[in-house]
């Protein structure tokens, strides 16, 4: 079931009124561009649904899986029942963090490999903790030693671990575990809380208090539509939870909209992303009521499918991969897999990002006083050395009094400047800082949206507001040496 519903007199109209506002996006609403895409070659859109069309409300969404999981750790799993009241603290994780299963500790590293915060349980690690952890040889992320955070589904977890490991410092039971195997408990734990539908159950039965319907939402969908343009979703819930989301998001939302089905031209469910891209398997057709018709290699447009695989969906599309569009929320699953096995286009939802933003506009006085700070410190850096070579040839071995004040003055710019990034950092978390930024590298979850995602914005709504043979540009990238402004100590992160 499609249909081109943008030719209903309703939906034309609620459409026509969006247009003629055309209301520039926001900081909050831009779509930022790593790799131009012009969306008049795009001849497919296709969507994930669980954090990207389904635009949960975290906090509620986020303690459901915690107290979820941790009743399921004691109940069917053995641990204490004190484990109760561990608290949940929804702004300690978040994403492009690593857990250490053997060390027990939660991590973040950049770009480079480097780690210089981590914490275990509720301790931070002071540097010779992490020097001793992550300094003596190369770290391999991709190794069985570190699970990766990629997804906002997974932040409870991380929660929750981070809670025992800090229970096992006051001995007894839980301290005899090991810290892999508390993770591996809790990774079952939290897997049953998503499979065997416990979470799946409470979010259908209560869906206002997760998700919220947004107009917008089913605009940008049928704005993308315009020109003959395929859109398609592409899934991992089963058949009964995407159609229950999708009609709430989506039924009746417009006029003229009476069912989601008449959005997409293709739908895909259960489809085992990222095994997805890789494997080969049949797509199973569906009815309207999820039932199982048949199996086919090539899905068909119109209809609805579980399981498949990339190559049969790119038989029916019959056109190169860089034709397609594909919008998720999971940086691994989503972006990086597809971008590996396909040449798909990607957009990645960054919700995170409407934070992060905000955060850049209340301190930017203050980032630009820290910037001044670095250039600063930078000078006295190369004054200091400058002296310092001088006095090495001299005959008097005693430093002059030159020296003395530009050691001060060093001394005094570095504390400055660590009191500084520290006062910044706490502006966007209290534990972490920037999402996107490890001191002045980039942090390794950015490096992977730069990488991989063409574009990035912070919701789906947000396409709403562009064109839908919008060209995204990338007006600015420049490398190291192209920037000015830099000091004799200061280089790329």
């Amino acid at each position: 079931m499609s249909g081109r519903i943008e030719r209903g007199a309703g939906t034309r109209e609620a459409l026509r009124r969006q247009l003629l506002a055309h209301p520039a996006p926001t900081s909050n609403e831009r779509i930022f561009v790593n790799r131009a895409l012009r969306m008049e070659t795009i001849r497919c859109v296709g969507f994930d649904l669980d954090w990207t069309l389904a635009d949960y409300e975290r906090l509620p969404l986020e303690q459901l899986v915690f107290e979820l999981a941790r009743d399921r750790l004691i109940e069917h799993h053995g641990y204490p029942e004190k484990l109760r009241e561990v608290a949940f603290r929804p702004d300690f994780p978040c994403r492009g963090l690593l857990i250490d299963r053997e060390a027990g500790t939660v991590l973040r590293m950049s770009r480079h490999r480097f780690v210089n915060l981590a914490y275990f349980g509720r301790d931070r690690l002071d540097r010779g903790e992490l020097k001793r952890l992550y300094r003596f040889e190369p770290i391999q992320p991709a190794s069985g030693r570190f699970y990766h955070i990629d997804s906002l589904f997974e932040l409870p977890e991380t929660n929750l671990y981070a809670e025992l490991i800090e229970l096992t410092k006051h001995g007894g039971d839980l301290a005899r575990r090991s810290f892999r195997r508390i993770f591996t408990d809790v990774r079952q734990a939290v897997d049953w809380v998503h499979a065997e539908g416990a979470l799946k159950a409470r979010v259908e039965a209560d869906t206002p208090t997760f998700l919220r319907r947004d107009p917008l939402l089913a605009l940008a969908l049928l704005r993308l539509r315009l020109g003959g343009r395929k859109i398609f979703l592409l899934t991992n819930s089963g058949w009964r939870y995407a159609n229950h989301l999708c009609a709430f998001l989506f039924d009746g939302v417009v006029p003229g909209l009476e069912s989601w089905r008449q959005l997409f031209d293709l739908v895909v469910v259960s489809a085992g992303k990222p095994e997805f891209f890789r494997r080969q398997a049949p797509f199973v057709e569906l009815d309207d009521s999820g039932g199982e018709i048949g199996e086919t290699e090539q899905p068909v447009w119109g209809r609805a499918y579980r399981g498949g695989d990339l190559a049969g969906l790119m038989r029916l599309i019959e056109g190169p991969g860089e034709q397609v569009l594909y919008v998720g929320d999971h940086v691994y699953g989503d972006v990086v897999s597809s971008k590996r096995k396909s040449t798909w286009r990607t957009a990645l939802i960054v919700r995170e990002l409407e934070d992060e933003l905000a955060a850049a506009a209340r301190d930017g006085e203050a980032m630009t006083a820290h910037l001044e700070l670095l250039r600063r410190l930078s000078a006295a850096g190369g004054r200091m050395d400058h002296l310092r070579d001088l006095e090495n040839l001299g005959t008097d071995g005693s430093p002059s009094h030159d020296l003395e004040r530009a050691v001060a003055e060093h001394a005094d710019l570095a504390a400055r400047v660590a009191a500084s990034a520290d006062e910044i950092d706490r502006a966007y978390n209290p534990y972490w800082g920037s999402l996107f930024k490890q001191g002045t590298s980039k942090s390794r979850f950015a490096d992977q949206i730069e990488a991989y995602a063409c574009l990035y914005t912070a919701r789906v709504r947000n396409f709403a507001h562009y064109g839908s043979r919008h060209y995204f540009r990338v007006t600015h990238d420049p490398m190291m040496h192209e920037l000015t402004d830099l000091g004799p100590e200061t280089g790329g992160g």
